[in-house]
């Protein structure tokens, strides 16, 4: 009697430890699908944030400087234009400003920093779990890259169409509870879009 005693024992404690061991599997896998599913959210939401902020910057760029100063328009004595050539002075100018504006707005992104809703996290409705979050900081790595890209093609008879892109990327990190997730956001935004008479020129500043 004793035995049977000794081996049913046996037997729980083996169904117990074959219970512990799935159920701490489980965890396991849950664990690491929720920090999939967190880096995941977080470069959403940093390359969310990084859109806007250089949208922003474009936008009140634009508002303190005049885009038309950065190129001149070359014209033989006819009036036909010959060719677009890049300003440097007023380029650079430009450049700097539009690279202060964004680095303004990461300064701004990195004290708020980026929250991510637990229900967002795990899938549940916002009132069912409340309104905690998950607040990760953001920090901007390297210098925020701007350019100028132009594209000159006709637009009909004896007219040209010059379109002026500012190209601006930035590199930020999102430090996660268990490590980090670098995003990179490369926005390309028409700062100058017009018409010119005369055909497409041989040269230009974009070249």
């Amino acid at each position: 009697m004793s035995r049977k005693r000794v081996s049913r024992k046996c037997k729980a404690s083996y169904v117990f430890l074959a219970v512990l061991i799935v159920v701490f599997a489980a965890v396991i896998s849950v664990i690491g699908e929720l920090r999939e599913h967190l880096a995941e959210i977080t470069e959403y939401r940093g390359r969310e944030a990084a859109t806007d902020i250089i949208t922003s910057a474009v936008e009140r760029t634009v508002s303190r400087c005049p885009y038309d100063d950065i190129y001149k328009l070359v014209t033989d004595e006819n009036g036909t234009v010959l060719s677009a050539q890049l300003d440097a002075d007023s380029a650079n100018r430009v450049k700097n400003i539009l690279t202060e504006e964004v680095e303004n707005g990461l300064n701004k992104l990195n004290e708020d920093g980026i929250s991510i809703p637990i229900g967002t996290l795990i899938g549940i409705p916002l009132p069912a779990v409340g309104s905690n979050t998950i607040d990760l900081s953001v920090q901007q790595i390297g210098a925020v890259k701007s350019e100028f890209v132009s594209n000159l093609e006709t637009a009909g008879i004896n007219q040209s169409r010059l379109t002026v892109y500012a190209v601006v990327t930035v590199d930020i990190r999102a430090i996660l509870p268990n490590g980090h997730t670098d995003i990179s956001v490369t926005e390309e935004h028409i700062i100058t879009d017009c018409l010119v008479v005369g055909e497409v020129p041989q040269s230009y500043f974009g070249e």
